[in-house]
């Protein structure tokens, strides 16, 4: 996740509860990403619309020269492994631009398709959900932020969902298309490093935010979230043109 600290944005879910069946959160694919002309990997979250498609943050995928997505499983060393075979970032996303932080929002394409069944399915996508007061998350990320301990196995909390509008109020500086979750002052159960691009759902199953950044001199637990359903034209044209290239 990309945490906004003195005016830059630098790499960087604390708390909830371990996911005892992916059947819980069958939509959820765990990246494992290399960074071009390096050896360094980190991880990202992703959610799956389809049996070729995968949505997550652009600022996973910014740079990135390969990658894995794991699926089916609650240990993300179990899950099935699928390579990916080429994504898209958003095209006004800009790596050199990042204290705006716009359109953080990216598809991936995999090598082969998914076998779809009950550990594996597809996030509802809607240009207007249903309003809700909360959405769940389920990442691999960050359980403890003073170590940066990763979890092997997919935890879980329930996040606030907050308006564009009502974020703005507390946070200096949002873009269009970004909405946020959480608390705004919370000690444990919400997202941190290894969690950009998870999806936030309502109904467990409607996506309606991915984890982006957050602005830590105003708020460790709050995250900044892109509004998925702002998104909704660029993902179906998107994810179209994706499927339908040859890699």
């Amino acid at each position: 996740m990309l945490q906004l600290v003195k005016g830059k944005l630098e790499g960087f879910i604390v708390g909830g509860d371990q996911v005892e069946s992916i059947k819980k959160f069958p939509h959820v694919a765990f990246l494992n990403l290399e960074v071009a002309d390096s050896k360094q990997e980190f991880i990202c979250g992703s959610s799956i619309l389809n049996q070729l498609i995968l949505l997550t943050a652009a600022h996973c995928l910014d740079g990135i020269k390969k990658g894995t997505a794991s699926v089916g499983n609650v240990n993300r060393e179990n899950g099935t492994l699928y390579r990916i075979a080429s994504f898209r970032l958003h095209d006004q996303w800009d790596s050199n631009d990042l204290e705006k932080n716009k359109n953080d929002i990216a598809l991936c394409k995999l090598k082969k398709p998914l076998t779809l069944g009950s550990n594996v399915k597809r996030v509802v996508l809607m240009k207007d959900p249903p309003r809700a007061g909360t959405a769940d998350l389920a990442g691999w990320g960050a359980t403890d932020e003073k170590f940066f301990t990763e979890s092997i196995q997919l935890k879980h909390t329930k996040q606030k969902l907050w308006t564009h509008k009502q974020c703005r109020e507390i946070l200096r500086q949002l873009p269009k298309g970004a909405i946020c979750g959480g608390e705004s002052r919370a000690r444990q159960n919400f997202a941190s490093k290894g969690d950009s691009g998870s999806g936030l759902l309502i109904d467990n199953k409607i996506i309606v935010g991915l984890v982006s950044y957050k602005d830590v001199s105003v708020s460790r637990s709050l995250v900044i979230c892109t509004d998925v359903p702002y998104y909704y034209d660029w993902i179906v044209r998107t994810s179209e043109r994706l499927a339908c290239s040859f890699y």
